[in-house]
């Protein structure tokens, strides 16, 4: 049996969340708000590694682990949307009997539900004029006045 792994072949080694250096560098991670980071490593955090497609997440739940308010969650979920971190699989409903979250592809990932490869949309985004200015540029424009 490897090293980590019980009888069953499972793994015991705890879970992590990876963030790539190439998604780090990428101009839509630079691009998006604080609290929309923090939603996708939530999203990261829910992924199993055969769930990509399928994880949900509505945006209270969204609010109550990132600490911020239902609207402002679900601008973020927007935003990640929007930047092509993620793809809805399928839209959430609130009816009175059966309540369900929306599912959620991260492009990051290949889709479990469909077997399509990963698209990675976010690299794909140029940068965004007045978003992903460095310290340098700010500085720069104060030495002007």
């Amino acid at each position: 049996m490897p090293k980590g792994h019980d009888k069953k072949g499972r793994s015991t080694v705890e879970r992590f969340v990876m963030l790539p250096h190439y998604l780090l560098r990428s101009a839509a991670w630079r691009a998006l708000s604080p609290v929309a980071r923090a939603m996708f490593i939530e999203l990261l955090a829910l992924y199993n590694g055969s769930n990509s497609g399928r994880i949900a997440m509505s945006a209270r739940t969204g609010a109550e682990r990132v600490g911020c308010s239902k609207d402002t969650a679900s601008r973020a979920l927007a935003e990640l949307q929007r930047y092509g971190f993620l793809e809805l699989s399928i839209q959430g409903a609130f009816h009175r009997k059966t309540p369900h979250a929306s599912e959620w592809r991260l492009t990051l990932y290949h889709c479990d539900r469909t077997g399509e490869q990963s698209s990675k949309a976010f690299m794909r985004m140029e940068a965004i004029p007045g978003k992903n200015k460095s310290r340098s540029d700010h500085r720069d424009s104060r030495s002007l006045w």
